[in-house]
């Protein structure tokens, strides 16, 4: 069975209403035997950089290793933005998370990703 878990710092400051959207989305989901990154929201902050909200489910039997890891945004069909992250945790088996990805100049990579998120809703 897949568990919904909210990492400690998002726990304390996610609003309601944000908590609520990302719990719809969860029971949404058909939930298969591997990685998912999908997509919640994305917005622009005050320093221009791209901020990606993603639920990243791991249907698998193992953790998700989270050390620089390469993820690329991708927007209608076109990739927007490839950066390197590390987690500050390892998500367990059978579980999801949202996150957000910052996407910055400091982080971006030519590197060939290991998960792609990908927004079609524009």
């Amino acid at each position: 069975m897949q568990t919904l878990y909210f990492e400690p710092a998002w726990d304390k400051t996610i609003a309601p209403a944000d908590r609520d959207k990302i719990k719809v989305h969860f029971q949404s989901r058909h939930l298969v035997n591997n990685i998912q990154f999908s997509f919640l929201w994305d917005a622009i902050n005050h320093k221009a950089e791209r901020l990606v909200t993603v639920l990243i489910l791991n249907g698998k039997e193992t953790s998700l290793p989270t050390r620089d890891i390469v993820i690329a945004y991708n927007q209608d069909s076109r990739q927007i933005a490839t950066g390197i992250f590390t987690l500050p945790l390892a998500i367990p088996a059978k579980t999801s998370m949202p996150w957000t990805f910052i996407f910055t100049q400091g982080n971006q990579t030519e590197a060939h990703p290991h998960y792609t998120i990908i927004n079609k809703s524009r």
